[in-house]
């Protein structure tokens, strides 16, 4: 049997599990049903006596041939077949390259022997028994979530982001981001390879869906832990997509390209003109994406190159309406998320390289060039005090270009066994030019107007860094005693030049009722530096199989230094404003050292570990004969278990403590104005947080009725809570600073669940999340404690039977409870709720007419205390938005190419709206965002052509 036969036999096992017939199966097995249960035990082998692995090994009842139970045979081919009520059942083993055993067994009153089975080989396919039947969706173990895209249909020339969203625990929004069982994905593997660095998109957003064989789902360890062996918590949550034996040799890609005319959405803005250059959301619209893959199975390159004024990154075009960004997007706004008007050009180029067995190279390098309009209208409703609360209205003109390149190469080099050295290096470079004019006003709750300012923002800003990390071990001994070190170095620059010109007036000051202006036009410079060192030294030693000690040390020093060079333009002239203007050098290091110690076994995996930190934070400030020095010790502890409690159940329990000391930003005592309404302060006197997490994951999935749970929990509990002191006068005008506020908790929890109801031909989604956090503020010196309360809960429906049409109806309702102490008369209890409705009509082999229609409905309530608005807004609190996209889609060339005329924002509703509770306020921002958009799109599908199930008629 070859390397690819094995390689593919596990999903030939899985494509092979069937379950139409499995409950009726285990209520008729036997007329003893509610007796004990037994087992049946053997081992399976080729002709020459070595186990095989991955078997499927059935029981089916007889005489009917139903689906009682089934098994996968572990490494050395041994099986257990557990379950079986009292009966007569026939023994089925299959595994491609071998031929199918089929023998009776009877179980009486006890477990049975089978003893070794031996397998012929035979290089045919599975009997029609086997593959005539449903798809086992994914495999869970202890570490990982393994999904079988075979039991997820997706339309001929799908990306894999098209097939992500419709994997159950995994959630893909407008800008391609990715939450797996509650958690963001960072990184977004190709068979267990970096590809284009740390941007998922890239992956998700131009591979094709069937060139995907598996898709795996796991919290990959850092290079430390995975040369130690122990988990040190700074593991990411993983997407590795494993591809087909096809997919890994030759070249393919894709060419896509559209046109087609579209007109600004509901304006945000009352009175404001769209520009007529520059993104906007008038004229004609293109798009373009070119990409292209040479994979070997010992190196990978590929080329990413995209244009775009319809708004995202303009990487690729996806399936029918865009995929990413069109109908199977679940988020508000469809395509520009809400994020206002882009144009945007990309170039991305990927190489991987493997050399031997334990030496590979791999690199990527990125440019993106992203014009962004953005026209937004807030409205919050703030705390002032015990009796005062604000009414404010703003609206906000934004305009971006920003140019980026990165660079990200990773390598590793094995001298011998046991003795490697790992090499990571990145690299960037950002300009960004930015354009911004606020005009806000507020009220007091009566009506009676507080204050106004416009303000402009011009800004030029520049930033480059460089890092690299080295990992080395080596091994001292043969039982597995070895020393592990690692050097990190990361150096950031940054440059930032600000023309600021606000006209600021305060209403009623003292009671005089007189109208007090004043102008600031200013000058704003910034120059700051960052070099960051670290150092890890560990030696592991292995206590016996299962076993392993660590101990450690690390030492860490950052270097920071900021310069605020501020000057008011006065007659003409720019004159030094050193009051506003400082300079701040901080010196932050730590000494730590600790033990863990783990403890692994085939279905658990433990580590616990404690350290201590000693450190050291110094400051200066430039010019004032101003120093900052503070000490701190700390005791952190880390523990981490995971289970397979039984086959199908995962739990995972994770705890952790950390410190976060406080930033240049929150310790330099420098006003920052750029919202003259709202000043910001440093604070040199902050303490470091101390923060407490646990966090708990539960998983479960039953291979015989398709029911699948996944659970999480959170908790976050931190001493001397870094939180805002602000100070209101009589006008309403605020200045904030950062304090230490005490304590401060945070809670989440969800689950989602899903099962086939058989009888209905139906898939049922259940979905629930809680969020509830609590803190305290300083409002005029009082403490005012919030406490937010958040509960989600959705419900969704898909058809299971795709033969002619795929549709799916879903709704969310989002439960929202905002108190606080200081003043209740701003409390919220609010519900907003979405209602979704997709579906795709095969019309014949070749045809396909798809429409999407999502309506979401805000809460008036979020504003039900507000007593004026400003002069000349267009107060749209509270108003509901629907958008309904549609599409045609014709494939040619023997489905290689595809034609697609498709419109978006039928009825030309399409607004960005985000809700946001805080500490002390609540607000509701509106974005204007493309409106009804006509497209006509070419896709063309290059290089081989990966295999795929028969789909439509």
């Amino acid at each position: 049997m070859t390397a690819s036969t094995m390689s593919g036999a596990r999903s030939g096992v899985l494509a092979a599990l069937a379950l139409a017939t499995a409950l009726p199966g285990l209520a008729t097995a036997s007329p003893l049903a509610a007796q004990e249960s037994f087992e049946i035990r053997g081992t399976v082998a080729d002709s020459d006596g070595a186990g095989l692995e991955n078997a499927m090994v059935v029981a089916l009842t007889r005489p009917d041939s139903v689906l009682a139970r089934y098994a996968l045979t572990s490494g050395d081919g041994r099986f257990v077949v557990s379950g079986l009520k009292p009966g007569e059942y026939i023994l089925q083993v299959t595994i491609i390259g071998y031929a199918a055993h089929r023998s009776d067994f009877v179980i009486s009153a006890e477990d049975v022997e089978a003893g070794r089975v031996t397998l012929a080989s035979q290089a045919v396919a599975l009997d029609s028994l086997v593959v005539s039947v449903e798809h086992v969706p994914f495999v869970n173990n202890r570490d990982t979530l393994s999904y079988n895209p075979l039991a997820f249909q997706t339309p001929p020339n799908s990306t894999v982001e098209d097939l992500l969203r419709r994997l159950p625990g995994i959630e893909v929004e407008d800008d391609g981001s990715i939450k797996a069982q509650g958690e963001d994905v960072q990184q977004v593997l190709v068979d267990g390879k970096e590809f284009f660095g740390r941007d998922p998109t890239i992956a998700t957003r131009n591979l094709p869906a069937d060139a995907i064989k598996q898709v795996d789902v796991y919290d990959k360890q850092s290079d430390m832990a995975e040369f130690t062996g122990i988990a040190d918590g700074e593991e990411e949550r993983t997407i590795d997509l494993r591809l087909k034996e096809e997919a890994k040799v030759g070249h393919f890609g894709s060419a896509n390209g559209g046109v087609g005319d579209g007109v600004t959405g509901v304006p945000a803005l009352a009175g404001i003109p769209v520009p007529e250059t520059g993104p906007s959301g008038e004229g004609a619209r293109y798009e373009g994406a070119l990409y292209m893959a040479r994979f070997s199975p010992s190196t990978q390159l590929a080329l990413n190159g995209g244009a775009t004024n319809v708004g995202g990154s303009g990487f690729s075009v996806g399936h029918a309406l865009g995929g990413s960004n069109g109908l199977l997007a679940a988020g508000g706004g469809g395509r520009g998320g809400g994020s206002g008007f882009t144009e945007a050009l990309n170039l991305a180029l990927n190489a991987s390289r493997d050399i031997g067995e334990d030496h590979w190279l791999r690199g990527s390098y990125t440019f993106n060039n992203v014009e962004n309009l953005n026209d937004q209208i807030v409205q919050r409703s703030g705390l002032l005090g015990p009796t005062a609360g604000s009414i404010s209205d703003r609206t906000n003109r934004r305009t971006t270009d920003n140019l980026n390149h990165q660079m990200h190469l990773n390598g590793q080099i094995a001298f011998s066994e046991g003795h490697e050295l790992r090499v990571r290096a990145n690299g960037s470079l950002r300009s960004s030019l930015t354009a911004n004019r606020v005009d806000e006003i507020t009220h007091a709750l009566d009506g009676s107007l507080l204050n106004s300012a416009a303000t402009d923002n011009l800004s030029d800003g520049r930033d480059s860094g460089i890092g690299g990390s080295l990992t080395w071990r080596k091994r001292l001994a043969d039982d597995g005693r070895s020393v592990v070190a690692q050097l990190n170095s990361n150096l950031t620059d940054s440059k930032d030049s600000t023309e600021l010109s606000s006209t600021v007036a305060g209403l009623g000051r003292g009671g005089s009722g007189s109208t007090d202006v004043r102008e600031i036009l200013q000058d704003q410079s910034l120059d700051g530096r960052t070099w960051s060192n670290s150092v890890r030294v560990s030696l592991t030693q292995p206590l016996n199989e299962s076993h392993t000690l660590e101990v450690y040390g690390r030492r860490n020093a950052t270097l920071q230094d900021r310069d605020n060079v501020v000057k008011d333009l006065v007659n003409g002239v720019y004159v030094p404003n050193e009051l506003q203007s400082s300079g701040f050098e901080r010196a932050y290091s730590y000494l730590r050292g600790g033990t863990r110690f783990s403890r692994r076994s085939e279905a658990s995996w433990a580590t616990i570990g404690v350290e201590v930190q000693r450190s050291q934070l110094d400051g200066t400030i430039t010019g004032r004969d101003e120093t900052i020095e503070n000490g701190y010790t700390h005791v952190l502890a880390t523990a981490e278990v995971k289970s397979e409690v039984k086959n199908g159940h995962t739990l995972t329990l994770n705890y952790s403590g950390s410190t976060q000391e406080p930033s240049l930003n929150q310790l330099q005592p420098y006003s920052n104005n750029t919202d003259p309404l709202n000043v910001y302060v440093g604070n040199p006197d902050l303490q470091p947080e101390y923060t407490h997490r646990v966090r708990a994951d539960y998983r479960f999935f039953d291979q015989f009725s398709f029911v699948n749970l996944f659970t999480f929990a959170r908790f976050n509990y931190t001493h001397d809570n870094i939180s805002t002191s602000s100070i209101f006068d009589e006008q309403g005008f605020q200045t904030r600073m950062p304090v230490n506020s005490g304590a401060a908790w945070s809670s989440s929890l969800g689950a989602s669940f899903g099962t086939p109801v058989r009888k209905l031909g139906l898939d049922l989604d259940l979905e629930y999340s809680l969020d509830w956090s609590e803190s305290t503020a300083m409002i005029n010196l009082q403490a005012n404690d919030s406490r937010v309360l958040g509960n989600s809960f959705e419900i969704g429906l898909d058809n299971r039977n795709k033969e002619s049409f795929d549709l799916r109806v879903a709704a969310t309702f989002d439960f929202n409870d905002v108190a606080y102490s200081l003043n209740q008369e701003l409390d919220r209890n609010y519900m907003n709720s979405r209602y979704a409705a997709t579906g795709t009509w095969y019309l014949g082999p070749a045809w396909e007419l798809e429409s999407s229609l999502r309506y979401f409905v805000y809460d008036d309530a979020v504003f039900d205390n507000q007593s004026g608005s400003a002069a000349g807004l267009e107060n749209s609190a509270g108003e509901n938005v629907a958008y309904w996209n549609a599409a045609l889609s014709r494939r040619v060339m023997n489905d290689r190419a595809e034609l697609i005329l498709g419109v978006n924002d039928l009825l030309n509703q399409n607004q960005g709206v985000s809700i946001t509770n805080s500490a002390n306020f609540v607000q509701e921002a509106r974005t204007t965002s493309m409106g009804r958009t006509l497209m006509l799109r070419v896709m063309y599908r290059l290089g081989v052509r990966m295999g795929r199930m028969r789909w439509g008629k």
